[in-house]
């Protein structure tokens, strides 16, 4: 039952990360998409795409190990060579919960964000013809929820997907790449390159809307209501 549950949970929590990764809106070239830098387009376009590539061989690996094990098949040894007979590589851990809370909510939340925008919802930075303030749903409470509820799914996955590296307990590079130490400084990048993106999201919302900004922005908080 614990496998089954690890399963659902699997697939569930991957399907929302690939929707809350991938772009509901393309811009068009009659929208305004702001510059934001050497290698924007590398981050926006192409990194999204290769997360969703490795979560799903996270993922899928870790589907083999489960369908095998509830199964009692014994080519487990075949495809998992390094784990030892009498361990758990995928233990359900208060830590694994709490990540797949914390998917299922920045997952669900992210979607949330989607469809409160609509079309102005894009990757880029884009100011389009029609453009409106949104001020409603979660935007009603905080500017930028769609990075709240990213950060949240990152960490979410960081908690979850860490266990990989039960499978390769002596290779030295999966042992590092999820220690808690290297997906700390990881996760810190990318909270480096959110706040650049958000000042120059805020400069060009000031510019299009001016007053009405300037008053939503004394009303609400940047990413968590009424903390910051």
């Amino acid at each position: 039952m614990r496998y089954f549950l690890q399963l659902l949970l699997l697939i569930f929590t991957t399907v929302l990360f690939h929707i809350s990764t991938t772009n509901p809106n393309i811009s068009s070239s009659a929208d305004y998409v702001a510059y934001e830098g050497l290698g924007s387009t590398l981050r926006v376009s192409f990194a999204p795409k290769l997360a969703k590539v490795l979560m799903w061989i996270s993922t899928l690996y870790q589907m083999l190990y489960i369908l095998l094990k509830m199964t009692s098949s014994t080519s487990i040894s075949t495809f998992f060579p390094n784990v030892v007979t009498d361990t758990d590589p995928l233990p359900l851990t208060s830590i694994v919960v709490f990540g797949y809370i914390f998917m299922i909510l920045g997952g669900l939340g992210r979607i949330w964000c989607y469809r409160t925008l609509g079309k102005f919802f894009t990757f880029e930075i884009t100011i389009r013809n029609s453009h409106r303030l949104i001020k409603t749903g979660p935007y009603a409470y905080v500017r930028h929820p769609s990075y709240t509820f990213a950060s949240i799914l990152t960490i979410g996955q960081f908690l979850i997907h860490r266990r990989l590296s039960n499978f390769f307990p002596s290779n030295t590079w999966s042992q590092f790449y999820f220690h808690p130490v290297a997906l700390s400084i990881s996760f810190m990048i990318l909270m480096f390159f959110l706040r650049r993106r958000v000042i120059r999201e805020e400069q060009e919302l000031a510019k299009k809307f001016g007053k009405e900004w300037t008053e939503h922005v004394s009303r609400t908080k940047g990413f968590i209501p009424g903390l910051i």
